[in-house]
């Protein structure tokens, strides 16, 4: 059975997150300087809608990237749209357990051999009845089931994220949102970047050199956009080759550095993003 898999088994504590965004949420599909840096959530009751007289339309609401280019997981997406989502009192929010309150404590779901089942958020939810997590990267019109719990998944830019809510189903038959995920800013002639440190753990001792690799599709040029916090990370700047290459940085302080690029080409921009701690 898929299931929303634990990223974290440590995490303790039922934990409601309604999350504030620092550049809100709104509803629809991310347009304008977000259509290419947001992440669209889609979120899909299916037999909850109406379910103990509460009426749950399904969701579509654009979550902005405050700083494009940065990595945010799934439950993060979900919180800047200004979703609330709750864990479970076990796992924390390693597993999604309500999504806009939703099931709450009170309401019957009628699941197969136990047509009053309740859901206690204290432990996973019963693989009858739980939300289903799925991804699309806005290119194309279909949905896919996500490996990763979304505690612990990158989320992409200008593509979407989608909960749908499972309710005696297999896996098999686990329903997809009924939303069509396409982004119409999204187009195969579009640029697309990546970073990555190229140390295996993206740890370095103070004073040691690393170095950044990046690579670029579709891209007629690359830059260096900033590193964060400004200053310790080591110099990261300027224009770089395409469509890639590699270039040494050596931090000047201690800390959890981020890098981030951007790529530019076919009238849009966009981002991708490495971190280096520095012991």
């Amino acid at each position: 059975m898929r299931r929303v898999l634990a990223a974290a088994l440590v995490l303790t504590g039922l934990v409601v997150a309604p999350a504030p965004a620092s550049a809100a949420g709104y509803a629809g599909l991310c347009t304008g300087p977000d259509a290419l840096t947001g992440t669209t959530i889609v979120i899909d009751f299916q037999e909850l809608d109406g379910n103990g007289g509460v009426a749950a339309p399904t969701i579509t609401r654009c979550s902005p990237n405050a700083t494009p280019g940065t990595d945010r997981s799934g439950i993060k997406a979900l919180q800047d749209a200004g979703i609330a989502v709750a864990g479970t009192t076990r796992w924390g929010l390693g597993f999604v357990c309500r999504l806009e309150g939703r099931p709450s404590a009170t309401e019957n779901l009628p699941v197969t051999g136990n047509p009053t089942y309740k859901e206690a958020c204290f432990t996973t939810p019963p693989a009858s009845a739980y939300w289903g997590y799925w991804h699309a990267n806005g290119a194309g019109s279909t949905w896919t089931y996500s490996s990763y719990g979304a505690l612990n998944r990158t989320v992409v830019p200008g593509g979407f994220e989608g909960w749908s809510f499972s309710l005696n189903k297999s896996a098999t038959t686990n329903p997809a949102p009924g939303v069509t995920p396409t982004n119409p800013a999204v187009s195969a002639n579009n640029p697309a970047v990546g970073l990555s440190v190229n140390d295996l753990d993206r740890k370095i001792t103070l004073g040691q050199t690393t170095s950044l690799t990046w690579t670029s599709t579709n891209a007629t040029a690359v830059t260096a956009s900033s590193v964060s916090p400004a200053t310790g990370g080591g110099s990261w700047s300027g224009s770089l080759a395409t469509p890639g290459g590699t270039q040494n940085v050596t931090p000047t302080a201690t800390g959890v550095y981020t890098y981030i690029i951007s790529a530019t080409g076919n009238g849009v921009t966009v981002y991708s993003s490495a971190t280096l701690t520095v012991q």
